[in-house]
C-alpha cells in the first residue's frame, strides 16, 4: 500500500466514525424528545382531569371516562414502547411507578374494569397483574 492509500483509509475510517458518533447522539436526542412528549402528554391529561377524580367523590360519566381513557391510552403506549425495548427499563420503572400510585384510587380501578376490554390482552393481563392488583409493600 501506498501512503496515499494510507491516507485514504485513514479519512474513511474517521467519517465512519463521525457517522457513528452523529448517529448515537441523534438517538440519543430522538429518546430525549419521546420521554419530554410523554412527559407532556401525562402532565396534560392530569392537569385536565376533573377535580373530583382526587377527593373520592367522582362517578364515572362521559367526561371521567373520557379522561380515564386517555390516560390508559397513555400506559398502554408506553407498556408496547417499553415492550419494543425502545424505552429502557429505568424509565418503564419510573413510569410503572406512576401507573401503581394513580391506580390507588378506586375511580381509576372502576374505570378500568370498565374499559379494559379495549385494550390487548397482553396489556390489560400485565397492567391489571403489575399495576390495578398491585400491593406495594414496605
Amino acid at each position: 500500500m501506498e501512503i496515499a492509500d494510507y491516507i485514504q483509509l485513514g479519512l474513511l475510517i474517521a467519517a465512519i466514525v463521525s457517522i457513528l458518533v452523529t448517529q448515537q447522539r441523534d438517538a440519543k436526542q430522538r429518546k430525549l424528545q419521546m420521554f419530554a412528549e410523554y412527559t407532556r402528554r401525562y402532565q396534560d391529561i392530569f392537569m385536565n382531569m376533573p377535580d373530583d377524580i382526587y377527593n373520592g367523590t367522582a362517578k364515572i360519566d362521559t367526561r371521567t371516562k373520557r379522561h380515564m381513557r386517555l390516560y390508559f391510552d397513555l400506559c398502554s403506549e408506553e407498556y408496547h414502547l417499553w415492550q419494543d425495548r425502545t424505552v429502557p427499563d429505568n424509565v418503564w420503572k419510573l413510569w410503572l411507578e406512576g401507573m401503581q400510585i394513580a391506580c390507588n384510587h378506586q375511580i381509576y380501578k372502576n374505570s378500568w374494569d370498565a374499559i379494559k376490554g379495549e385494550y390487548s390482552r397482553e396489556f390489560w393481563q400485565y397492567f391489571e397483574k403489575n399495576v390495578i392488583n398491585y400491593k406495594r409493600t414496605l
